[in-house]
């Protein structure tokens, strides 16, 4: 246990500091010295719980701690009522009435006490917290393991529209976030939530859009950014219409992401499902070059979520021979045109993404025996999500790290000169510099190469946005608006190639920020549910007892001969199970 002391003038820059470390909040409570209150701020951090105590005289106000941990109001409501601790700016204020000793009645907020017992508190979790869009995680597990898997999707499109394919393609950072992640056995949110979505017979959901603001909005890309500013800006009344270049809908999920991640019919199922709710219309094989043409089509707000697509070049003699392929070229050939290239038994994948590791499985499929990945760096290293580093593993891909190309041979086998490398120092952005070895050099010989070091970002020119040295469109950090009015923008546009999920997150606050442009108040911002009644939890000693439900899969035999889903999800006695393995880490007393 670590003890602070603090005093007004600098208890904000302490909350700073535990805010930055991730530390959770857990609690106030409150000491009566006569003149004064002893107030005492109670924080976890990994195993350690952290005291952040200062005095105050009893009428001097403290101001609320809400805007830095926004779960508080609930205790320092609790203080105020019990101690009569005056506390300015708090965020959600109930006046003297959280908590009520006389009788049960309507004005009671939790549940009536006796004497300073305080009611049962609620906190985001640490699964939550840990979503960039902060899905209410906690909820929609509970809502799985009662049986209710309608309510767990519905819950799941509060903070993102897509929960079938997030069920398959999130990297799950939620995940990372439970607390049974320390004995390596997290609760599979994942799958939870596509089952969510699997047990559902249709996608679309009866639900009804606000009325019609006479507004209009264009959103320029249909990827997973553009796809969720398009619902949310549908349902809040606007008139949206999305243009993609593209025949189909999906962006980079429909281009990158092989099928047997994510299979065509759920990803156009579940977009489309959300259009149709939202009223969005969608206009394919549409490529916008000049935004004012928009503005002068009667638009009064656009989004532009255009993704990053122009591959990133390796800088090596050769690289241009035949049979070396572009990565976004081969993934748009077999995911976009269903071709089947030919491509050799040999093949080497450089590059250390998850766009390198579909690279290699696919092949794999297209029929080549032998299919290595080689990546500059350590393992450690590597981008790639660790999952699909081990299922390209079990499919027979090879890994070779510290390893470098420096040439490249045109002759058939084309031969490859990789030089080895060592880990050095970290360089600006956190990771450790990779280092070349003199004389080092090794030559592998293969039938194609397939280069996946990554996108980049390209913006028309003629849209006249204000980008970065890298080509990203840059925002205003908060409201996502770029230097142009009227026009905001999100997703691998704006940041350069990430995930799924952070990209919905985008478009949330994009669209929440365009409403408030176009007259609206915005999205409501993730909040606790106080009306949902969330029991006790059941000791940890008998929830670490339970095994995590084993994933299936097709079998290996079947797997690599066909582009056939490779995870097969939850049945529902499998999902009941696993939901009930959920400590319930946002309810505390």
């Amino acid at each position: 246990m670590q003890e602070i002391l603090t005093d007004k003038a600098s208890i904000f820059a302490e909350l700073d500091k535990l805010r930055a470390e991730d530390a959770r909040f857990l609690t106030i409570t409150v000491l009566d010295l006569g003149k004064q209150l002893e107030v005492i701020y109670h924080f976890e951090k990994g195993r350690e719980v952290i005291n952040l105590k200062m005095r105050t005289d009893k009428e001097e106000p403290l101001s609320s701690i809400t805007g830095v941990y926004s779960a508080a109001f609930i205790a320092e409501n609790e203080a105020q009522d019990l101690f009569n601790l005056k506390i300015s700016g708090l965020n959600v204020d109930y006046g003297g009435r959280m908590l009520k000793v006389e009788s049960a009645s309507a004005t009671t907020l939790l549940k009536p006490v006796v004497g300073e017992c305080p009611p049962i508190m609620r906190f985001f979790g640490r699964c939550r917290e840990k979503c960039p869009a902060m899905v209410n995680v906690p909820k929609y597990v509970r809502q799985t393991a009662l049986g209710d898997p309608e309510g767990a999707y519905n819950t799941v499109i509060e903070q993102a529209p897509l929960p079938a394919i997030l069920g398959r393609v999130c990297f799950a950072p939620c995940e990372e976030g439970c607390r049974q992640d320390k004995n390596d056995k997290p609760l599979q949110n994942r799958l939870l939530k596509r089952y969510a979505a699997d047990a559902l017979s249709s996608l679309k959901r009866d639900v009804k859009r606000m009325e019609p603001t006479g507004k209009k909005v264009a959103v320029v890309g249909a990827g997973p950014s553009g796809i969720t500013a398009a619902f949310y800006l549908g349902m809040l009344g606007h008139s949206v219409t999305v243009y993609e270049k593209l025949e189909r809908c999906g962006g980079a999920m429909f281009v990158f992401i092989p099928k047997y991640r994510l299979p065509r019919n759920i990803l156009e199922a579940e977009v489309m499902a959300r259009f149709e709710e939202a009223g969005v219309k969608l206009e394919t094989g549409v490529e916008i070059t000049n935004l004012d043409a928009l503005f002068k089509k009667g638009f009064d707000a656009i989004y532009v979520g255009t993704g990053a697509w122009k591959s990133m070049r390796l800088m090596v003699e050769g690289e241009d021979s035949p049979g070396v392929l572009e990565c976004v070229n081969f993934l748009f050939a077999v995911n976009v045109h269903n071709e089947r290239p030919e491509l050799g038994d040999r093949v080497a994948v450089i590059g250390g993404g998850n766009g390198a590791v579909d690279a290699a499985r696919m092949a794999k499929r297209l029929g080549s025996k032998d299919v290595t990945i080689f990546y500059r760096r350590s393992r450690e290293e590597m981008p790639a999500t660790p999952e699909q580093v081990e299922a390209a593993m079990e499919e027979g891909v090879s890994l070779r790290f510290l390893g470098s190309p420096v040439k490249i041979i045109p002759s058939k086998p084309l031969k490859v000169i990789f030089q080895n490398m060592r880990m050095g120092e970290p360089d600006e952005s956190g990771r450790r510099r990779f280092v070349p070895i003199e004389g080092s050099e090794f030559v592998v010989e293969v039938d194609t190469v397939i280069k996946a070091i990554g996108q980049a970002v390209e913006i028309p020119k003629d849209f006249g946005l204000r980008v970065d040295k890298a080509g990203r469109i840059v925002v205003n950090e908060e409201t996502y608006e770029t230097s142009v009015q009227g026009v905001w923008a999100g997703g691998d546009a704006m940041t350069g190639p990430t995930s799924v999920i952070d990209c919905i997150k985008d478009g949330r606050i994009a669209a929440s920020y365009i409403d408030k442009y176009l007259g609206g108040k915005g999205l409501p911002q993730p909040s606790i549910d106080l009306g949902e009644l969330v029991c006790k939890p059941c000791k940890s000693s008998e929830i670490l007892e339970r095994t995590p439900v084993p994933t299936r899969v097709l079998p290996m035999a079947e797997r690599i001969k066909s582009f056939d889903e490779v995870e097969l999800g939850f049945s529902k006695e499998e999902a009941t199970k696993e939901a009930n393995r959920c400590w319930r880490c946002d309810w505390n007393e």
